[in-house]
């Protein structure tokens, strides 16, 4: 009985550590080396699991992931608890049945060694992260390779793999870890120094060559100035509390306490206006206040973030996103639009919405769906969206990367834009839901990702959080403070070279999404090769 215990309370350690050394690099800046190590415990913990013939094995790595989810986003609370509980419930699930296939892989397949099932696992957990960027239930933010986003020195070779090149840094580590601590534990000094040397080049070679990239890599591109608007409005009190008028003449004071003769770029947060008739953008008054600025300050430009409505004078339902308004049908958007002193726009709408709030997963399968999450809370319909992102246009013919919200998270998806001639990225957000919490530092952190992957200068503006600028090589050069009225001027530099991610795309997701398929092929040939073997035996 005290064996038992012994063991029971390992394996809760093991779980514990892991959900701390995998969450501490989204906390704390610059411990994002501690990811490397952290998926051991969890190989550690199952492997004590197997060996001790414990039940109930399901228990200990849900609670492992919870933990991770937990400790990682619960500031997701301040927004939504019922829509907390679920993202976060179902984040865990979802790493929790990626570990629950490892472990029954892990169990049949007798004939492929030691290594065979983790190499499983990783493809698995690679898949699964490349499939969470592409459906409707979308929740990335705690895909591995975003714990690097305040060691960006340890990463720069993002700009080849993109973030799944750090997520299978993690894994690959993790395990080698995992096999160096077995060995020393088993007495094989031998293996133990083969396996150090493998772990030591595993995590040594890829933070070398990165850092030797970092402080070789210089800024290209030519320069252009942007202001960034900070108006630091109570998100609650947004719309229908305050009067647009005043949030306008607030916006337009600070863009005229930074505006200088050089100034290109005027940049907004997200939705800063509200009903905005994209065939008709002069029936709004905040247009035209925008406009009759821009007439005073011709040289520059605004990239506005709206939420926009589209018309249509039809008897059927247009578009499966579409609101019945009686006489016709209308589709909302979360949009980012460029607006020029002649009056001319350009615009882009929001694609990767944040569900509950912008979309009803599966809302066209599951009509029911939509009246269930607006009892907790959540919205009743879902905005429309473009099915790819693309670039704005600017009056002087460059492309700026219009990023809205969350959107910031998805690098294969964003790089559209910087492949359609993008210069330059926008984020433009707010971050003010979640209050003075880890939340917003994390989201401006992993914009730090994407200019990597791109090697595109981003100018990124918050209504409250954090507003600032950031360099090809992830550097932060302005960052504004949590909750503060303010604007800050700085430049970008509008590259035109491709990086190789931005090439080619998620490489090694769509490499795991075969590898993971055909290694689950391998198993069932192995099962019933078995099957039919002990019954040859039998006969």
């Amino acid at each position: 009985m005290r064996e038992s215990r012994h063991i029971k309370s390992a394996i809760w350690t093991l779980a514990a550590l892991f959900a701390v050394l995998i969450s501490v690099p989204f906390l704390v800046p610059g411990l994002g080396f501690l990811a490397l190590t952290a998926f051991a415990p969890l190989f550690l913990m199952e492997e004590l699991i197997t060996r001790n013939g414990i039940r109930r094995a399901w228990w200990y790595y849900f609670c492992a992931f919870l933990a991770f989810n937990v400790l990682s986003t619960w500031w997701i609370w301040n927004v939504s608890p019922a829509g907390s509980v679920a993202a976060i419930l179902i984040n865990t699930l979802e790493m929790s049945l990626v570990f629950a296939a490892f472990r029954i892989f892990k169990r049949r397949c007798r004939r492929g060694g030691k290594v065979l099932p983790y190499v499983f696992f990783i493809a698995l957990w690679l898949a699964w992260e490349h499939v969470y960027f592409n459906i409707e239930l979308s929740w990335p933010w705690l895909v591995l390779g975003n714990a690097f986003a305040t060691s960006v020195n340890l990463v720069q070779w993002y700009e080849l793999t993109g973030a799944l090149g750090g997520s299978l840094w993690i894994l690959v580590s993790g395990f080698l870890t995992f096999r160096l601590i077995c060995a020393i534990n088993d007495r094989e000094r031998a293996k133990a120094r083969r396996r150090a040397v493998a772990l030591a080049c595993t995590v040594l070679i890829p933070a070398v060559a990165s850092m030797i990239r970092y402080n070789s890599y210089t800024e290209k591109g030519s320069v252009s100035e942007a202001v960034l608007a900070q108006p630091n409005i109570d998100p609650f009190e947004k719309f229908g509390v305050l009067s647009q008028e005043i949030i306008d003449s607030k916006l337009l004071n600070l863009f005229e306490s930074q505006i200088t003769p050089q100034t290109k770029y005027l940049i907004t947060p997200e939705t800063f206006t509200y009903d905005i008739d994209i065939d008709n953008p002069e029936s709004n008054p905040s247009f035209n206040r925008y406009l009759e600025y821009l007439g005073q300050h011709p040289q520059a430009e605004m990239l506005l973030g709206a939420l926009t409505r589209q018309v249509y004078m039809t008897g059927t339902k247009p578009t499966s996103t579409a609101r019945d308004g009686g006489v016709c049908w209308y589709d909302i958007y979360n949009t980012a639009m460029t607006i020029t002193p002649a009056g001319k726009i350009d615009y882009y709408h929001k694609s990767k919405l944040v569900p509950g709030v912008e979309i009803i997963p599966y809302q066209n399968s599951v009509p029911w769906l939509g009246k269930l999450v607006a009892k907790f809370g959540g919205s009743s319909n879902s905005y429309g969206i473009m099915q790819r992102m693309k670039a704005l246009n600017t009056v002087d013919g460059s492309k700026v990367a219009p990023m809205i919200c969350y959107e910031s998270l998805y690098g294969d998806y964003s790089r559209n834009a910087v492949l359609e001639g993008a210069g330059f990225i926008a984020v433009i957000t707010n971050d003010g839901w979640w209050g003075d919490t880890p939340g917003y530092h994390q989201h401006f952190r992993f914009a730090r990702l994407r200019a990597i992957e791109t090697r595109r200068d981003v100018a990124h503006a918050a209504n409250t959080g954090t507003s600032g600028f950031i360099n090809q090589r992830g550097d932060i050069l302005q960052k504004t403070d949590w909750w503060v009225e303010t604007a800050i001027r700085g430049e970008v530099h509008v590259n035109h070279h491709l990086s190789f991610f931005t090439k080619h795309g998620d490489l090694i997701g769509r490499l795991a999404g075969w590898t993971a398929p055909a290694l689950i092929l391998l198993l069932i040939g192995l099962c019933v090769s078995d099957k039919i073997s002990s019954r040859g035996k039998s006969a």
